[in-house]
């Protein structure tokens, strides 16, 4: 039982979210709403941090905040999802792979939601890009679950 919460676990979240920026690149190139996210976020973040260096003025706060935003965001998307529902699933031993796909993609889609404290109804196009963190973090949690989900908690006692 140690050994799979020190080997097993680690290695199916980092596999995870390995597979879970593999994902959001394809769900980029799937959707346009998610690749200006993901691309033209960073493009614009590049072209504010290199016009204020351009002007004379010092960017590395603005750069320090883009990055921290970046991050955070990244956190919230591949990160935080797949390893909170691997320890819930591992605590109350949820063995379904629906259960574990599902519960990480609804996590991969609302954290970045609660984090941009997005208080009105979603446009179209955020919900385009809601729809397509919600596949990507069920494919994240798919892939926690083919490697040491189907035996979460353990074995189970016998009646």
């Amino acid at each position: 039982m140690a050994l799979r919460w020190l080997l097993l676990i680690p290695f199916a979240c980092l596999v995870a979210m390995g597979a879970g920026l593999f994902f959001l690149t394809a769900a980029s190139v799937a959707s346009p709403a998610v690749a200006l996210l993901i691309g033209g976020g960073i493009e614009r973040l590049f072209d504010i941090v290199f016009g204020l260096a351009e002007s004379g003025i010092d960017p590395t706060p603005a750069a320090q905040a883009a990055l921290a935003l970046v991050a955070r965001l990244g956190l919230a998307i591949v990160v935080a999802p797949v390893l909170l529902v691997a320890i819930g699933s591992e605590l109350f031993r949820l063995r379904s792979g629906l259960v574990q796909s599902g519960l990480t993609g609804l996590l991969a889609a609302l954290l970045p939601l609660a984090m941009l404290r997005l208080a009105r109804a979603p446009s179209p196009a955020e919900l385009q890009i809601i729809s397509g963190l919600f596949l990507v973090g069920a494919a994240t949690g798919f892939v926690y679950w083919l490697i040491a989900g189907r035996e979460a908690g353990g074995e189970r006692p016998r009646a």
